[in-house]
């Protein structure tokens, strides 16, 4: 079952989507209905489902059956196993018996115990062959005596008979006898011995005088082949499947010898291959435990059969038990049952077929019809088509989604239709307010580039009294930095102004701002005409205290004297633009009240330019209370110059605001009239679609 969990590689990927490529094409060229199609799916589906089961089944039977059958080869051969041992351990235990029955004869015959008898006594009643004789009448088995002559073991009696078919009396026992050893050391022996080229299953038990020294022994004997004669016959007789047998192989006597067989009996078949000249019996004798398989032929130009083979190794006797079978017996059940569900197989598919096709046709092929005549009608444009949903199975949930998406429909496009309308008429008031406020734009443009000159030439006259009060290097430095301030002050303002950047209507309140502005100017002005005032009246101070200190004080009085001439320019400079500043604010006034009309915008501006004339005042302030004597004279102009310069700035970045704003309004202007046409065309176009009330009926 591994094999289906394994992930797919890329080549099994492709076959796949070659296969479904192929499904795919083949059921688009049949011209038949989704419920024939829907039926010729699942029957092929059905069909290698039960014809994959089928194998899958047949597969995993005769894995099963085979592993039963090498099951019960085990068990038999384990049985046999069982049987054979238990049938030697029960001769054994019948030697043993017998031996004692024999050595009690020997007591019978004695007048005292053996165990109390000296050697010369022992010896001379062992030598007694009369109850050999007796007991072998009475038990037919072997039995022998043997009396001790230094290391030799002598037979004085015995019923065994020798090479030469006689009996074996005056020979030694051998000392390559597994039981030589044990007799020696005063103990018994159990066990097979190999006598004369026989097996005999025995028993020695060693008979010692009364100082404990060994002076002979009894053996009890059974014919190995003879003893276990009725195992063997009951194993020939078992029969496994239709050529399955059970063997014993000799692996200790006489390695390769077939002790039972039923057709190679007593035949050496350690060099015996089978089809493909493997050597099984070999290997059975080398791994005396395990299963093996091999091939064998039954006859001239018959096919090998694979056979396999369980055996054990029996130990005392050195046998191996085996039972074998044909391994193809067990795969006809499993080749029977496919058979049989291929046949059932192809029987059953077109009586489904049949079924599917009837039941697809009335339960999908009537139903899919309808959803198509609906969908048809939706998608025409038709949103007032009744559904109706007769089943809650998948075809009815697709009619349920029809309906919702019909009742989607119908609102999105109602909504579109009353949205379409209202956009027109907002995009005509845009229109209508954008125009206006483009045309105030351009006057407010004009006007801020009149500022600009204006404050450009005020700049240069600030510019020149700067010049002159750089005699003072100690107070320029400190001018430097409130100039520093100031600078820091005006960022704020250019922050704020581009901020007009990013909203169309900020534009507006900028102009109001300017108004405002422009107040703060005359204001700033004013200040202007009061420092050149003081710087005059300082200038004239000057000079006075330059003409009494004589000839010491001519130079300073010619510095005076420049001074006030400029401050006196600056009071003529600063007079014309007030004038021009009226001008302008009378110009903002118009303006604002135009403005006013479209976007209450303009305020913020306003506000803006308000913040940045009291930065500009603040600086003035702080100018006029840190500022003493001659470092009032250099501060003021310094200062003067300064806010100038950022005055300018601030005009020049009003002047490109405003461009900026002229071409945002222009855009503005053109995209409402875009925004126009396309409501147009989308009422148009929603007009086609079929409502139960159209919204504007509803308005």
């Amino acid at each position: 079952m591994h094999k289906f969990l394994n992930i797919q590689q890329p080549a099994e990927a492709d076959a796949l989507d070659t296969t479904e490529k192929f499904l795919t094409s083949w059921l688009h060229k049949l011209q038949i209905g989704v419920a024939m199609k829907l039926g010729l799916m699942l029957v092929s589906c059905i069909a290698v489902l039960l014809v994959g089961a089928s194998f899958l089944l047949s597969s995993y039977l005769a894995t099963q059956l085979q592993d039963n059958a090498l099951e019960v080869l085990r068990s038999n051969t384990r049985i046999f196993h069982n049987n054979i041992t238990t049938e030697y351990k029960r001769v054994l235990r019948d030697a043993e018996r017998y031996s004692n029955v024999y050595i009690n004869n020997y007591q019978n015959m004695s007048p005292a115990p053996l165990r109390s008898l000296d050697e010369n006594a022992l010896k001379a009643l062992l030598n007694d062959t009369n109850i050999n004789a007796h007991f072998t009448e009475l038990t037919s088995v072997f039995a022998s005596t043997l009396v001790r002559e230094g290391d030799q073991f002598v037979r004085v009696s015995s019923t065994l008979q020798g090479k030469e078919g006689k009996i074996a009396t005056s020979t030694v026992l051998s000392h390559d006898n597994p039981a030589y050893a044990a007799l020696l050391k005063n103990k018994p022996f159990s066990g097979v011995v190999v006598i004369y080229g026989k097996q005999f299953i025995s028993h020695y038990e060693p008979i010692a005088d009364k100082f404990g020294q060994v002076v002979g022994a009894v053996a009890i004997g059974f014919d190995v082949k003879l003893a276990l004669q009725p195992v063997i016959k009951e194993l020939l007789a078992v029969h496994i499947g239709e050529g399955g047998y059970a063997y014993v192989l000799d692996a200790g006597f006489s390695p390769g010898a077939m002790v039972a067989h039923p057709t190679l009996v007593n035949q050496n078949v350690e060099n015996l291959t089978d089809a493909h000249g493997y050597k099984r019996y070999a290997d059975i004798l080398a791994r005396k435990n395990g299963t093996i398989y091999y091939e064998t032929v039954s006859g001239y130009g018959a096919a090998p059969r694979k056979r396999v083979a369980v055996f054990e190794y029996i130990d005392g006797i050195n046998w191996i038990i085996a039972t074998t079978s044909y391994v193809d017996d067990v795969a006809r059940s499993s080749n029977l049952v496919r058979n049989s569900l291929l046949l059932f197989s192809l029987l059953l598919m077109p009586v489904i077929l049949l079924l599917i096709a009837g039941t697809s046709r009335i339960l999908i092929s009537k139903r899919l019809k309808n959803v198509l005549k609906i969908s048809q009608s939706i998608s025409q444009g038709d949103l007032t088509v009744d559904i109706r949903i007769d089943h809650k199975d998948e075809i009815g949930d697709l009619l349920s989604a029809n309906e919702k998406m019909r009742a989607s429909l119908h609102a999105l496009v109602g909504g579109v239709v009353t949205h379409a309308h209202h956009v027109h008429e907002a995009a005509l008031k845009i229109t209508e307010a954008v125009d206006g406020q483009a045309s105030t734009s351009v006057e407010t443009s004009s006007s801020v580039a009149e500022i600009t000159s204006t404050m450009e030439e005020l700049s240069a006259s600030s510019t020149q009294i700067a010049e002159h009060s750089r005699a003072v290097v100690d107070i320029a430095n400190v001018t430097l930095e409130d100039c520093t301030k100031g600078s820091d002050s005006m960022g704020e303002l250019l922050t704020r102004m581009s901020d007009i950047d990013s909203d169309n209507q900020q534009s507006m309140r900028e102009i109001m701002m300017l108004g405002n502005k422009s107040k703060e100017i005359s204001r700033v002005m004013v200040i202007i005409n009061n420092v050149a005032d003081q710087t005059k009246l300082i200038a004239f101070n000057a000079a006075l205290e330059a003409s009494s200190a004589g000839e010491s004080g001519k130079r300073f009085s010619v510095v005076a004297a420049e001074i006030r001439r400029l401050a006196d320019s600056v009071t003529e400079s600063t007079y014309e633009i007030e004038n021009k500043i009226s001008e302008i604010q009378n110009s903002i006034n118009r303006l604002v009240l135009n403005a006013e009309k479209g976007s209450n915008s303009i305020k913020a501006g306003t506000k803006a330019c308000k913040v940045s004339a009291e930065r500009l005042h603040d600086i003035v302030a702080t100018a006029e209370q840190t500022s003493t004597a001659a470092m009032q004279i250099s501060l003021s102009t310094q200062q003067q110059k300064t806010a100038s310069n950022q005055v300018v700035m601030a005009l020049r970045e009003i002047v490109v605001a405003s461009n900026y704003t002229s071409q945002s309004i222009k855009d503005i202007l053109s995209i409402s009239q875009d925004m126009t046409q396309l409501s147009e065309e989308l009422n148009q176009a929603s007009g086609s679609f079929k409502l139960t009330e159209r919204p504007d009926e509803q308005a």
